[in-house]
């Protein structure tokens, strides 16, 4: 009884640290990293205390999208959980209160266009997917900003939210060569730039600058995994927008999911 009372403890702890790590908290990690490089292996090593794991996760309708090194990679599994972040909780995780909470959808539906730009893609080995800058992101933001305004009044496919956004984002600068400073407003190189900081944090994203002064983002099995087996309607009807918009507009924008990740 004492050895079980002990294990549920120790599969408690994993799932909360398990947490603490995904929501990309470095600072507040930093006094459990023996703790939880313990309960890894554990995890890896017991069967019986991974059994538990996995109830206690399904028992919170949680997610297990990776087993990394410093922690077990999760997230929730429905839109409408307890642990699901909405998009203004995830507004204040990054810190801005200047950035509307709306605008970060599609950014994030962006991102994600660029990595898999067909459905084939979500089952890909995630080595072979590649490589984006931020450039490839802005280049589909542009297809998404010219096609919504040509979309029918009708248009249900988008969440009101972001249809609501896309007008904002069409008025906003490329880029802001102050945006260094406290106050000097958004643009659209600094809320992707933002985003994709943060999916490096939260470890969906692997950064690298292989060219001085160009950073390069690959995907985590992770970041795959959600995508693939998430809540991302959102995703879909954005990826479908852009991937049909007409031909003119394709031209105008440039790079574009379906083209071809042209950095790999």
């Amino acid at each position: 009884m004492e050895h079980h009372t002990e294990s549920f403890h120790g599969a408690s702890r994993l799932i909360y640290l398990s947490l603490l790590y995904s929501s990309g908290s470095r600072r507040a990690m930093a006094p459990f990293s023996a703790e939880m490089a313990e309960l890894i292996q554990r995890f890896q090593s017991q069967d019986s205390f991974r059994q538990m794991v996995e109830t206690g996760l399904k028992a919170m309708e949680l997610r297990l999208l990776a087993l990394e090194d410093k922690g077990l990679r999760l997230s929730a599994r429905r839109s409408d959980s307890f642990f699901a972040a909405t998009l203004t909780d995830y507004g204040k995780l990054l810190a801005r209160s200047d950035l509307k909470a709306a605008e970060i959808l599609p950014v994030h539906c962006a991102i994600a266009t660029a990595f898999f730009p067909t459905e084939a893609d979500l089952d890909a080995p995630v080595e072979d997917l590649g490589a984006i800058v931020i450039m490839d992101v802005m280049d589909i933001l542009k297809r998404f900003a010219l096609a919504e305004s040509a979309l029918p009044d009708g248009e249900t496919r988008l969440h009101p939210q972001v249809k609501s956004v896309a007008e904002r984002l069409r008025l906003l600068p490329e880029d802001n060569p102050d945006r260094q400073r406290a106050g000097s407003g958004s643009s659209w190189v600094e809320m992707i730039a933002i985003v994709l900081d943060h999916m490096v944090e939260t470890g969906y994203l692997l950064a690298f600058e292989e060219t001085p002064g160009e950073v390069e983002y690959r995907p985590t099995p992770a970041y795959q995994t959600a995508l693939r087996e998430g809540i991302v309607y959102a995703f879909h009807a954005f990826r479908d927008i852009v991937t049909t918009a007409p031909l003119q507009e394709k031209k105008t924008a440039g790079n574009a999911a379906g083209e071809g990740k042209p950095h790999v």
